[in-house]
């Protein structure tokens, strides 16, 4: 069994070099990964392709307000799409509010407008979303409490995020009026709500599902 493992590099270079380094970097489905935010305890991405499980480490100060700070394994998609996975932190953790799960974005900026399936810590979980570049965050919350599969799909200016246990019976909420881009960058994220922590996610089941043209 192989596992690579892939340290961060600021997004400007990382973008820079992608398509030279491109054939070293085996990232699953995912093209990339970097900070994003002006972060001091650079994050990282372990992907094994023989579980096909991701293992991402991050920082960050919150994902919150008018910008965000956090680690992002991501890819540049358009259209309609549905995203999935089954997610565990690792640990008990530092904050309540520590945060995973997906994210869609217009930019890799800190405060790109984005909708994003978020699961916190303390098993709070909701969709939210920045309608305009450096608005404040707004949210939907979820019934649902610390799911272990999310969702999240994009059809037209629909979001809908969906939460589950089990992985059968799943709970659901939406916006509709957020309108991003139709190239969009797309994918997971790791949030440890302070500055001084890194914390750690595992994923499974990734899946990104587009209709067919």
């Amino acid at each position: 069994m192989v596992i690579k493992i892939f340290k961060t590099l600021p997004c400007i270079f990382i973008m820079s070099i992608q398509i030279t380094f491109s054939q070293d970097v085996s990232l699953g489905i995912f093209e990339d990964h970097c900070d994003i935010g002006n972060i001091d305890n650079k994050g990282s991405v372990v992907y094994n392709p023989e579980s096909q499980e991701y293992i991402i480490e991050g920082s960050g100060s919150n994902m919150w307000s008018d910008q965000d700070e956090f680690h992002f394994l991501w890819k540049p998609l358009d259209g309609d799409f549905l995203l999935r996975a089954k997610i565990e932190f690792v640990g008990i953790g530092v904050e309540p509010h520590r945060k995973t799960g997906w994210t869609i974005r217009d930019s890799l900026g800190t405060s790109s407008p984005h909708v994003s399936a978020v699961v916190h810590g303390d098993g709070l979980t909701s969709l939210q979303f920045r309608r305009i570049q450096g608005a404040e965050t707004e949210e939907v919350k979820s019934e649902g409490q610390g799911p272990a599969m999310i969702q999240l799909e994009r059809k037209g200016n629909r979001y809908t995020m969906s939460t589950s246990h089990d992985g059968n019976s799943y709970l659901s909420v939406h916006i509709e009026d957020v309108n991003l881009k139709n190239k969009v960058y797309v994918g997971l994220f790791v949030c440890s709500h302070n500055a001084d922590v890194i914390e750690k996610v595992i994923f499974r089941n990734v899946e990104i599902i587009q209709p067919p043209e």
